[in-house]
């Protein structure tokens, strides 16, 4: 695998995933230096929140979404569209995601939101997301650039992690982000060996479409990894959830044969309710004798940490994948191909 890395690895991917932790510092560090822009949103009557963006600038949003449900009592909606849904109103707040800050979608969400009158923070590299903030007066803060969109998702969860703690439930989550940076720290010399078990799995998987399993609270990450493993392997993904699930996907099973159905990746973690537990140790046994099947418990103490190793780990998974496909995993030429003809 060392020598596939030097091979297709042309932008350096894996130098990105080994500093993945620098992200959260580095992300603390500016939450941290607009703690004034915070407070302009402290003790506003918010009736609902709208996070607006696309691909590896949404995902951060889902996971905000997932995180709060379990605290927050006002709802939490990601808009992956042109449009923001009817009920944004001026007691709305929309949180504008964008990494290149020239998202076509997020910038027409972004001028709906104007004329909904919507309460707006931004948070983009600059471009046309930032032009928009300066000409409407609009607090936007700004992330490093160099980057691709999904390459820089511990940026913009842990800006929204702060930003969403500090503002709703006046608390600092800096220990956290900090312990959370520091276990990537420790996984990466794990990860980053091209000799070690994580790239055994990525092997044994890296052949077919690959079907993603969670519990609903940990949906995000099965979507992350989905989007990683099209986006850096070059291959299709899939996700579900348990409960839901076992009340249809599982009888497509049934007419899979043994060695023929897609690889099968649980994602688990121990506080997931005890019938869940349950169903995926069922299905386990179901799923055995028609395919391969990989379990991946989250690591961490809180929801954010978790999903932090979630992220960490799928991307590590995902990489690796891409180099037994002798792919570079930086490119998405198709992705690029289409926003070239939008443009025209």
């Amino acid at each position: 695998m060392i020598d596939a890395i030097k091979q297709f690895d042309k932008s350096d991917y894996h130098q990105v995933l080994m500093s993945f932790h620098k992200q959260l510092t580095d992300g603390l560090a500016i939450a941290n230096s607009h703690k004034h822009v915070f407070e302009l949103y402290r003790n506003k009557p918010f009736k609902n929140i709208v996070i607006a963006g696309m691909g590896g600038s949404a995902i951060a949003g889902d996971f905000i979404k997932s995180i709060f449900s379990e605290t927050l009592n006002i709802p939490i909606f990601v808009s992956r569209d042109y449009l923001l849904p009817a009920f944004v109103s001026p007691e709305t707040l929309c949180i504008m995601s964008s990494y290149s800050g020239n998202t076509e979608e997020t910038l027409s969400a972004l001028q709906d939101a104007l004329r909904k009158k919507a309460s707006v923070l931004a948070i983009a590299t600059g471009g046309g997301i930032e032009s928009v903030c300066l000409a409407n007066n609009i607090e936007i803060i700004k992330i490093p650039r160099g980057l691709q969109p999904r390459q820089a998702l511990g940026y913009s969860l842990t800006l929204l992690y702060s930003f969403m703690s500090s503002v709703f439930l006046s608390r600092d989550e800096s220990t956290a982000i900090q312990r959370a940076a520091s276990m990537l720290q420790l996984k990466s010399r794990e990860y980053g060996d091209a000799n070690g078990s994580l790239v055994e799995t990525a092997k044994r998987i890296s052949g077919r479409p690959v079907i993603i399993y969670s519990s609903e609270r940990l949906f995000p990450a099965s979507v992350r990894l989905k989007g990683q493993i099209s986006e850096n392997a070059k291959l299709l993904a899939f996700c579900n959830t348990f409960p839901e699930m076992n009340h249809n996907e599982i009888v497509g099973w049934d007419s899979v044969t043994k060695g023929t159905g897609f690889p099968v990746l649980y994602l688990r973690d121990r506080n997931d309710h005890p019938q869940v537990h349950r169903r995926f140790e069922i299905c386990a046994d179901i799923l055995r004798k028609k395919t391969d099947l990989f379990e991946f418990w989250a690591e961490g103490e809180t929801l954010f940490e978790k999903f932090i190793f979630l992220i960490f780990l799928g991307d590590w998974l995902s990489y690796y994948m891409t180099l037994d496909r002798r792919y570079d995993p930086t490119p998405v030429d198709i992705i690029v191909e289409l926003k070239n003809k939008l443009s025209k």
